[in-house]
């Protein structure tokens, strides 16, 4: 089994969720448990789960809804309706939303477990421990779950950096992107403040040191792999 996974269920019915929680808990893996769509968004402000898990009936937003978002902000995880909707219809439309797995209630735990480990190994195959810049979201994500919000300035920086594919990026082509970027003129001291201010932010929030490294004479790169969002 796959200890490390960080699993999310969507549950609005708090017996069945509570239940499901302690079930899930069992393996071993880290289980978080919410009860609509605006919980969940709250969640993955800070956190991202590797599968989710979802009722098809909730509040406010169903989870069809959910689905088809997830699989826009979050293409790699993994998504499983688990819904008391049994028509063919119903479940064309949780595939055609994004869904991974469709499952009927009452759920046969053996098939959950087996529908989570299948999926975990496959995300595993798939994380390759990219860290992600979620520039819609304007946030850094670690292959741990772990993240942190950008400024504009901040995130503009490490996409420049990203997208020179871990060569180093000359001063003057990032304060040229920069500046263009920001509409304001960047220096090389503004540049040096605001690359101290990241690393600092990086080692506190995200406990990565050094996120980025200067060559003297050349410029700077990255020190992980980063893919864009």
């Amino acid at each position: 089994m796959f200890a490390d996974l960080r699993i999310l269920l969507v549950e609005d019915n708090e017996h069945l969720r509570e239940e499901m929680l302690d079930f899930l808990a069992r393996p071993g893996w880290t289980v978080h448990g919410v009860d609509c769509g605006e919980e969940l968004n709250a969640y993955l402000s800070k956190n991202t789960p590797d599968v989710v898990l979802l009722d098809v009936n909730l509040p406010y937003e169903d989870g069809y809804s959910i689905t088809a978002r997830l699989r826009t902000t979050h293409p790699d995880i993994g998504i499983v309706l688990i819904t008391a909707r049994v028509r063919p219809i119903d479940r064309a439309t949780g595939y055609q939303a994004g869904a991974d797995v469709y499952l009927t209630k009452p759920t046969n735990t053996e098939e959950l477990i087996a529908v989570i480990e299948n999926l975990g190994k496959r995300l595993k195959r798939l994380e390759m421990q990219y860290f992600i810049l979620d520039r819609l979201a304007g946030k850094l994500r670690t292959p741990e779950g772990r993240s942190c919000a950008l400024t504009h300035s901040e995130l503009r920086l490490i996409e420049l950096l990203a997208l020179s594919a871990g060569r180093e990026v000359d001063v003057d082509q990032m304060l040229t992107g920069l500046s263009v970027k920001d509409e304001r003129t960047a220096t090389k001291e503004s540049l040096a403040a605001l690359i101290s201010r990241l690393r600092s932010k990086c080692k506190t929030e995200l406990e990565v040191e050094n996120l980025i490294s200067a060559s003297r004479g050349l410029g700077y790169r990255l020190t992980v792999p980063i893919q864009l969002n």
